[in-house]
């Protein structure tokens, strides 16, 4: 009977473990729209310029922060101010021991439209690498057959590298100083 006690006792202890390890992740906070259930990260941000000058200060920007902008930047409209692109970021999969794997890619579209006064960016139709598209938002369903606790520090990574992403941009389109070298 002891033993009985014991196993069911050691049981219980190995559950509890298991059920806690499913939700020691909360899921990240990531901006859905309304409309379209996609995450979508959009802002409009007021800059004293003209559109023109938003509209190559974004084009220089693209230039400088992507590695291969010819492959990111999808269509030039230099008559509407408008800059479309196509990019990844990574997600990793991360091992008992600390280290992370590059697990895939996840690609995202980014819309940049210049206005007087202004500048709109957005970002979504986030999808996983994948032979069909894979949209990232059945990430936030832990009922999904093929979620686990791995999906919200997946969507977390995500996050991050757009949220430092729109810092570049936003740094990048701001306007340059100029030093007087006078003596």
């Amino acid at each position: 009977m002891k033993r009985f006690t014991f196993l069911v006792l050691l049981l219980s202890v190995a559950m509890m473990g298991f059920a806690q390890k499913k939700t020691t992740t909360p899921p990240p906070d990531m901006p859905i729209d309304n409309n379209t259930q996609l995450i979508t990260y959009q802002d409009v941000v007021q800059v004293d310029a003209s559109a023109k000058d938003l509209y190559d200060r974004a084009l220089k920007w693209a230039k400088s922060f992507y590695h291969n902008p010819s492959e990111v930047i999808r269509n030039q409209d230099p008559t509407n101010y408008v800059l479309k692109m196509r990019s990844s970021v990574r997600i990793y999969s991360h091992q008992k021991d600390g280290t992370k794997i590059t697990k895939n890619v996840v690609y995202y579209n980014f819309t940049l439209q210049c206005r007087e006064g202004r500048y709109r960016y957005t970002i979504t139709d986030f999808n996983e690498k994948a032979t069909a598209a894979s949209p990232i938002e059945k990430w936030m369903n832990p009922e999904d057959t093929k979620w686990d606790p791995e999906c919200y520090v997946n969507l977390q990574e995500v996050d991050e590298q757009i949220r430092s992403l729109i810092d570049s941009l936003i740094d990048g389109m701001l306007p340059e100083v100029q030093e007087d070298d006078e003596w």
